[in-house]
């Protein structure tokens, strides 16, 4: 039986505050020192725009990875607030939520903190298997977190190997060592899917990861761009797909709600065709040109997820 979860980008802090993702990436070029030398930042891929920002300012200003995502840190910590947007999906019936997203509005929008963390191994570099709970919902931060600065995820080499870490944990197995003893983990779905066993029923304590969440479950998607430069939820996307036709496997669907204003350019409709074409379903809905009527049509979407049944 399948549950439904969400997933949600950086559009619904958008709706409370001005900060966008293009001013961090501002801040960020001016901790190279010298951020007349960095051009056409419109034009490049953010991962790899994040590579030049990085290796700049360790040219220029010998600052070590970890200072730049600590900035990272300091500024998503200092920008964002959550808003009475955050709250309301917090408080839907739903178990899981997973978010693209580095902060805790999510979980401040209820709590004083952020919520007890929890993961089913110690991750450092990645968040493939840490969570965090409040209120009996548990929020999974897959690209990783604020207090977490090494897990953060921009760079090309840090998608491109959480990528792998994914593909092993769905394919084949990760290795963990414990008091000095390897310990395997593989996906619940493996044994499903190739070995045609039923899942083992979902429980909060038996989670591995939230990818098992995103193949099994009803996923609803908002606020999320789908810059190509995702490698991880893209090729993630082909891989739930991929299980239903070729291995006659029966995951969850996946609903995007798209957000756009008037008129949309080539670049966007591309975009949307290539989801469809990946066995998503898009909701497209007009919203002007500004997050207040953006607001309006979340509130929308609010209002009708708690009227439907999981």
């Amino acid at each position: 039986m399948t549950n439904r979860l969400l997933l949600l980008g950086n559009g619904v802090n958008r709706l409370s505050q001005e900060y966008s993702w293009s001013d961090l990436l501002d801040d960020l070029i001016k901790e190279t020192g010298k951020q007349e030398v960095i051009r056409y930042k419109e034009e490049k891929p953010f991962t790899l725009l994040y590579e030049e920002i990085y290796l700049r300012a360790l040219k220029y200003t010998k600052k070590k990875e970890l200072r730049l995502k600590q900035k990272i840190e300091d500024l998503v910590l200092s920008k964002f607030a959550p808003s009475d947007i955050h709250a309301k999906l917090l408080n839907l019936n739903v178990e899981h939520i997973i978010t693209t997203n580095y902060d805790y509005n999510l979980e401040q929008s209820v709590a004083q903190n952020h919520g007890k963390a929890a993961h089913f191994l110690p991750e450092r570099k990645y968040n493939l298997f840490r969570r965090r709970t409040v209120n009996g919902t548990s929020i999974w931060h897959l690209h990783g977190e604020a207090e977490v600065p090494s897990s953060i995820t921009l760079g090309h080499e840090h998608y491109v190997n959480y990528l792998q870490k994914m593909g092993n944990y769905l394919k084949d197995k990760i290795t963990s060592r414990r008091k000095g003893e390897a310990e395997y983990i593989r996906s619940p779905q493996q044994r499903a899917v190739y070995k045609r066993e039923a899942i083992p029923e979902y429980t909060q304590a038996s989670i591995y990861s939230w990818v098992d969440l995103f193949i099994m479950n009803d996923v609803y998607i908002l606020g999320l761009s789908f810059d190509y430069t995702e490698i991880d939820l893209w090729w993630l996307l082909i891989y739930k797909e991929r299980l239903k036709h070729e291995k006659k496997f029966d995951p969850g669907k996946t609903i995007y709600y798209c957000f756009y204003p008037h008129t949309m350019d080539k670049r966007e409709k591309a975009k949307l065709s290539l989801l469809e074409s990946l066995g998503i379903e898009v909701k497209r809905e007009d919203v002007g040109l500004n997050y207040e009527h953006a607001a309006d049509a979340y509130a929308e979407f609010i209002k009708n997820f708690s009227n439907v049944e999981g």
